[in-house]
C-alpha cells in the first residue's frame, strides 16, 4: 500500500517556482561566467582580479578601476561585459522568493495569505533593489 502526502497547492507552486527560477539563475550565471573565462570581454580583468583578490572591497575596486563603487548600479551600465552579465544570475536567485510568492498567491484560499505574500513580496523586492539605487 503506497502512502501519499497531501501538498498544499499553495506550497507546490511556491516550490516549483522557487526550483525553476533557482535553475535559472544559476545557469545565466554559468553561462556568462564561462563565457567571461573564455577571454570574452569583461568590466574586470580577469588577471587583474586574481592579482588584487586578497584585497578589501573598497582597495580593490580603487586598485583595479581606480575609485570606489557603491552599491551594485555598477554592474547595470555595463551590461555588455560578460562578468556584469553573470551578475542577472545573482540578480535572479536574490528574487527566488519573490517569484515564489508571485505563484503561490493564486493558489491562496484566503484573503489573508493573500495580503501576507504581497507584503512579503513588497519586503523582497525592497530589500534586493535598495543597494542598487541608494550609494552608500
Amino acid at each position: 500500500m503506497e502512502n501519499k502526502v497531501q501538498i498544499d497547492p499553495v506550497n507546490e507552486a511556491f516550490a516549483k517556482a522557487t526550483e525553476i527560477f533557482t535553475y535559472l539563475g544559476i545557469a545565466v550565471m554559468i553561462v556568462f561566467g564561462l563565457l567571461y573565462l573564455v577571454g570574452l570581454p569583461g568590466f574586470v580583468d580577469m588577471k587583474q582580479a586574481v592579482a588584487h583578490w586578497q584585497l578589501s572591497v573598497d582597495e580593490f575596486w580603487r586598485q583595479i578601476k581606480g575609485a570606489p563603487l557603491y552599491g551594485y548600479s555598477w554592474f547595470l551600465s555595463h551590461l555588455n561585459k560578460m562578468d556584469c552579465l553573470s551578475m542577472i544570475g545573482i540578480a535572479i536567485l536574490s528574487f527566488v522568493p519573490v517569484f515564489g510568492f508571485l505563484a503561490a498567491i493564486p493558489k491562496s484560499r484566503s484573503k489573508a495569505y493573500t495580503i501576507f505574500f504581497l507584503i512579503l513580496v513588497a519586503g523582497f523586492v525592497f530589500a534586493v533593489i535598495q543597494p542598487i539605487v541608494m550609494p552608500k
